[in-house]
């Protein structure tokens, strides 16, 4: 196979094999970080943790594009404006690339990763506002949000305030940085919208 090729495969499969890397992430983590640095294995745990919670907007049982598209935006289109791409490019470069890149960093400095923790947990608590605007009990990354995300992300911050690594759970910069980094994602999806609506006038 050419380049490309393992490109759009990558493109047409990353939810899965990201499934499956969040288990050798565990497992690598537990083994080889968690008593070496707890602290930096905490931050870096956020990212095997976002993988699952991919897995289930995006294969068990998925649809969250479908979803935001037709549910969120109101538009008869399942794959636009929300497409392949964006969702290609939004979750592989923010959860495979800039979520690990901070929790490496935090081997050197703590600070580095403090804001992932709350990134997760406003990523887990989107889903419950996406729920009720679209006026269903269910969206695809509801259940992982409830029951990983939120729990996991509020005892990680929990633990570092009793650590007094932070020294207030709400009053700090690493709040805003993980609502912040959240925030860009309607953002860039109320972009997508309006051009959609630009072309289709």
């Amino acid at each position: 196979m050419k380049i490309i090729e393992y490109y759009g495969w990558l493109k047409a499969n990353w939810a899965k094999v990201g499934l499956i890397l969040s288990l050798y992430l565990f497992i690598f983590l537990i083994i080889f970080v968690r008593k070496t640095n707890f602290f930096a294995f905490l931050i870096l745990l956020q990212t095997p943790l976002y993988m699952i919670h991919e897995a289930e907007e995006y294969i068990f049982p998925g649809g969250f594009g479908k979803f935001f598209n037709m549910d969120i935006f109101k538009l008869k289109t399942e794959n636009e404006p929300m497409d392949e791409n964006f969702i290609f490019f939004v979750n592989v470069g923010l959860v495979w690339v800039i979520l690990p890149f901070f929790g490496l960093l935090s081997l050197i400095d703590i600070q580095y990763g403090l804001w992932v923790p709350y990134f997760s947990l406003f990523a887990g608590v989107a889903h419950i506002p996406l729920a009720i605007k679209a006026r269903k009990i269910y969206n695809p990354g509801l259940v992982v949000s409830l029951l990983l995300n939120i729990p996991v992300g509020t005892g990680v911050i929990l633990f570092f305030v009793k650590q007094q690594i932070i020294q207030n759970a709400i009053l700090n910069p690493h709040l805003l940085i993980g609502l912040g980094a959240n925030l860009l994602l309607p953002v860039a999806g109320t972009i997508l919208y309006r051009k959609h609506i630009a072309r289709n006038i």
